[in-house]
């Protein structure tokens, strides 16, 4: 990916080609992280003490599993996971996903 921008399209057809489920680039200090989710895939359980996190699904289905309540998502469809709040991602379909957060450091 350039450095000075991210075209999702592009980058979400080079995953796929390569078979790879991720990229990230730094972007005027956010990481922009897209993800290729597989059906049934299931995420870790994570939480970012120093940044909030925006999800935004670019195709597919895609649920932000929270410890007290679920988001399902669509293509299209964003939410901000709060600073600290502990998550994870799953896809009953698969889904690609952009995630933005603040560059740690």
């Amino acid at each position: 990916m350039d450095q000075g921008q991210v075209d999702f399209a592009r980058t979400f057809a080079d995953l796929s080609a390569r078979d790879a489920r991720e990229t990230t680039a730094p972007l005027g200090g956010v990481d922009v992280r897209l993800v290729r989710v597989p059906a049934g895939g299931e995420g870790r359980w994570d939480s970012h003490q120093d940044s909030t996190e925006t999800v935004v699904v670019w195709s597919g289905e895609f649920t932000v599993e929270f410890r007290d309540k679920t988001l399902s998502l669509t293509a299209g469809q964003c939410c901000v996971v709060p600073v600290g709040a502990e998550h994870r991602g799953t896809s009953p379909t698969g889904a690609e996903v952009v995630l933005f957060r603040k560059t740690p450091g």
